[in-house]
């Protein structure tokens, strides 16, 4: 019966050991790692949980290299895509490999309607992915390698294909990677344009700065908030 009762007796202290020790960690407060983690994985999440108007203004904001204050405007948006099927087949393996999670792909026309632009968010798991998805695009290479070209029937796009990308750019910040391509409105093939006047397409990568600057600011999370569950 003596034994019994120590066993008893054992039991009940790692009973209440152990329950003492769930409710202190489910009323602790967060630590900065678990904080940082959460910044992390809202930042990356962005791509889905913000409305595709959001990512893609109706108008982006360039210079001219006039110096002139100009406006691009959103011409259409595609839905969210594989990674694969937006951007040209070389780059699909190294997508894969990194994570790519999805692709989004607007067209904007400059303010002259003579110039469209199509802008491709690739998002990331994390910064790391993106970075090694960047670091890994080819440099210096005839032809451009970038987003596919994305026209809009009935717009200033609609004749805008793959063969008539001039210029392509790339940003990366944080997890995401923002890919440009430009060419003319009247869809004239890279291949058949004479000397390539690179100013007309300067305003790609300020509009891809514009999309990505806000999805990669960094997340504040707040505990006080009805948003955040800490």
């Amino acid at each position: 019966m003596l034994a019994a009762g120590v066993i008893a007796a054992c039991c009940l202290a790692v009973a209440v050991v152990a329950g003492t020790a769930a409710h202190a960690e489910l009323t602790s407060k967060p630590t900065s790692a678990d904080l940082a983690a959460a910044a992390a994985q809202a930042m990356a999440d962005r791509w889905r949980s913000w409305p595709a108007g959001r990512i893609f203004p109706p108008d982006l904001g360039y210079t001219t290299s006039l110096l002139t204050q100009e406006t691009a405007r959103r011409l259409g948006i595609s839905p969210s895509a594989a990674c694969a099927a937006s951007i040209d087949a070389s780059l699909g393996r190294l997508a894969r490999r990194d994570g790519c999670r999805a692709a989004l792909r607007a067209t904007y026309v400059d303010e002259l309607q003579g110039v469209v632009y199509t802008i491709g968010v690739l998002a990331f798991g994390s910064a790391r992915h993106a970075a090694a998805f960047a670091r890994g695009l080819p440099k210096g290479q005839a032809g451009i390698v970038s987003v596919h070209a994305d026209a809009f029937g009935g717009t200033a796009s609609a004749v805008f294909d793959d063969a008539a990308r001039q210029v392509a750019t790339m940003r990366r910040q944080g997890p995401y990677v923002v890919l440009t391509v430009a060419g003319y409105a009247d869809g004239r093939p890279a291949a058949a344009t004479g000397e390539r006047r690179d100013a007309v397409f300067a305003p790609a990568a300020q509009l891809a700065a514009e999309v990505i600057g806000p999805l990669a600011t960094p997340v504040q999370v707040n505990c006080a908030s009805r948003d955040w569950s800490c």
